[in-house]
This record gives C-alpha cells, structure tokens and sequence, in this order.
C-alpha cells in the first residue's frame, strides 16, 4: 500500500513499534508531571520550592547530556534505553508505593525530578538518535513529525489522565500509571529486529569521553541555522511557558483545581498536535523562516495569555500558542535531523536536548522566582518581552541562503 508523503517512516517496522511505545510512554510522563506540579504547590504553597523541582531536574540534564549524547553514539541504543526506562520505571513505581502508604513527603518529588533528570539525560539523546536511524534518509521528516505527533499525542492526553487520577486516585495513581507505560516501551525495544551495531573503529574508542562531548558542540557552532534555532530554543526554554506558570496561574488567577489545570495543559497539547498533524501533509524547506514566524506569533500569544483572568480564553489561547509551539519544534528537530551526519547524530542531538530539555526545567525556577515576587501574570509577560526581543534580533542576522534557511 502507498502511503502519503508524510505517512512514508510508516512503512518501517521498528519505526512504528518506537512510536506507539513512544506515545504511551510520553502518556505516563505527562500524567505523572502534572501531578508533581499539583502536588508540590498544595504540600508547599510556595510559586519558589514550585520551581525547585525545574532546577532539580535541570542540574543534573544539563550535567549530564552531552555525557549522554557521546554514549549514545558509543553504545548499542537499544541496550541503553532498556536500562533507562527500566530504572524509570522503577523510580515511579517506588514513589507511587510511598504515596499510597501514606508517606510521600515534599523533598521526594525533589528526588524523583533529579534521579529522573539525570536518566534522561542519556535516554532522550539515545531516543532521538535511535528512531531516525530507523527510517532511510527520504522519510527523515516524516520520523520526525510522527515523533513529534506522538510526544504531543501524550502530552495531550496525559495532563488530563493525570489531573483525573490525581482528583479520584489519590497522590499515588499518577505514579503507578506511569510506571506501567514504560512497559509499552520496553517491550517495544525488546520486539524490533535490529542489524548488529556496527563496531566503532579503533580511533573512535580511543577518543577521549571529553572529544565526544565537544564534538556535537562544534558541529551546533560551524552551522549558523542550528545555532539561531537552538539559541531561540535556549531563550523560550528559559522565558516560555511552563508547567510553573501555569499552575500557578490556573489555581491564583482562574481559580480552578487539579481537572481545570490538566485541561489547560492538554489544550497547550492540542495545538501543538494540530499543527504537527498540518505540517504531515507539508514539506517545510526553510527552516528557519518558519522558526523566526513560530516565535513571532508565539510571543504574542504569550502576553494575551498573561493577560487572561478567564478559564475559557485562557484555553483557547494555549491551544494557539501551542499550535505555534509545535509547528517550532517539529522544525527544529528535522533541521537538526537532516543536517547532522549518523555517527555524530547522539552527539548533535544532545546539544538540542539540551538545549530544550535543559533550559526548560530552569525556566520553571525562573518562572516560580518571578512569580513569587511579582505574580504569575507579571512572571509570563516578563517572558514573553525577552522572547519577543530574542527573536526581533534573530530577524535581522544575515543567514545563509539554501533549501534549510
């Protein structure tokens, strides 16, 4: 059967055997972050020990990732991501045991957060590394936009699912359902039929940890449209939206529960599946035109939602800023995909995780910060003013011409 142009990294075996585990994963993972964030605010009642989750994850990501990325591509992937998301799995199901007995204290979400942190940080770059090396070269964006649905699949769902189990579960349901999603994983690893890793030759083993680290770092440098769309991901990582914010503002501004802020958080996720659903059907060529487009409209819709005091509105401008999110960081992630050579793919793409995962988790430590002094409306507008000239900058530098631009 032919499939459309954006279907096409369908066609491939452990592609959709990597992307249904993906979803289900992402699923439990939304689920179980919604309720850190509702959980820490309603222990501590404090916007900053909020945000101290971020920092607590972020420490240890951006430690630990481009450690990750030169692993990755020194190691079999699948072995790797069978060892993370199985000790994942573990750190949910421990904490979820803890909540049930009734022992689950504040500082343990600060635990799980870093202990998290740090295992993603060897098991996003292996993931990104991993699912475009299972398609050929020609269906490299149709990967990385079903990727993309999938994350954002999750994200959609899982707010929701985790704000639902959080208000008839209990603490402990968020957690023990994410610890049952990283089976769809692990057993997806465990049935793809994979070629023998090819050996690495013996002046790659010889290289130093260090010379791995660097060299995705000095492919990102030497490629001016990878550094203006990583910059600009630094900078809305830092600025942007985030869980902090908006559960700050859903339960002080708007004034509802844990239901009302799993929708907030699945109509962000909506968007963003609508416009990677688009973008299926669309083959984007210059690249960075349409980043520079996606934080302009981004930067707009970030200021009305500062300004929002209703449930409704609010809803719908996160599904639109989340259409502008997404169609961001589809572009991104094949940008990076396609300019990056295979034996430096875990490598390059731990400087985007990086740059993504690990900006993000500061940003929430800024967002709390700013909040806890000025109020979450002040805290996002605050936000959206320094994205806003971040990308005003990025319009007026001289890039390269060519397809990717």
């Amino acid at each position: 059967m032919k499939l459309p142009r954006g279907l096409r990294a369908l066609r491939e075996r452990n592609y959709v055997l990597y992307l249904a585990g993906q979803f289900t994963s992402q699923l439990g993972s939304w689920a179980e972050q919604t309720a850190v964030a509702w959980i820490l605010y309603e222990l501590t009642n404090s916007p900053l020990l909020l945000g101290l989750s971020g920092l607590a994850r972020a420490v240890p990501m951006i430690g630990l990732t481009l450690i990750g990325g030169a692993v990755a591509d020194r190691v079999p992937r699948r072995a790797l991501l069978l060892l993370t998301e199985s000790a994942m799995l573990v750190l949910s199901l421990a904490v979820g045991l803890l909540a049930l007995g009734g022992r689950l204290e504040f500082w343990y979400l600060y635990v799980l957060s870093f202990a998290s942190g740090a295992l993603s940080a060897f098991s996003v770059p292996a993931r990104q590394a991993m699912f475009a090396g299972l398609v050929p070269r020609s269906a490299m964006q149709s990967a990385v936009t079903l990727n993309a649905v999938a994350v954002r699949s999750g994200a959609l769902i899982g707010p929701s699912l985790g704000g639902v189990a959080l208000a008839y579960g209990g603490y402990a349901l968020p957690f023990l359902v994410n610890a049952a999603t990283f089976l769809a994983m692990l057993l997806a690893l465990a049935a793809m039929r994979l070629p023998p890793a090819p050996r690495s030759d013996a002046s790659s083993l010889r290289a130093g940890l260090w010379a791995g680290m660097t060299g995705g770092l000095s492919f990102v440098w030497r490629n001016p449209l990878l550094k203006v769309a990583l910059g600009l991901e630094v900078v809305s990582g830092l600025f942007g939206h985030n869980v902090t914010l908006i559960t700050i503002i859903a339960r002080d501004v708007i004034a509802t529960g844990p239901e009302g802020l799993g929708l907030l958080l699945s109509a962000l996720a909506a968007g963003a599946l609508l416009a990677m659903v688009v973008m299926v059907a669309v083959e984007v060529e210059r690249h960075v035109h349409v980043i520079l487009a996606a934080g302009s409209v981004y930067t707009v819709l970030l200021a009305a939602f500062a300004l929002s005091p209703w449930f409704g509105l609010s809803m719908i401008l996160l599904f639109v800023l989340g259409a502008a999110d997404g169609a961001w960081a589809v572009t991104r992630n094949s940008l990076a995909q396609l300019l990056v050579p295979d034996e430096l793919r875990g490598r390059v793409m731990s400087v985007v995780v990086l740059a993504t995962r690990g900006s993000a988790p500061l940003g929430r430590l800024q967002g709390g910060f700013v909040a806890g002094l000025v109020g979450g409306p002040a805290a996002v507008l605050f936000g959206a003013a320094v994205i806003g000239a971040a990308v005003l900058r990025s319009w007026r530098l001289r890039l390269p011409s060519g397809a990717a631009a």
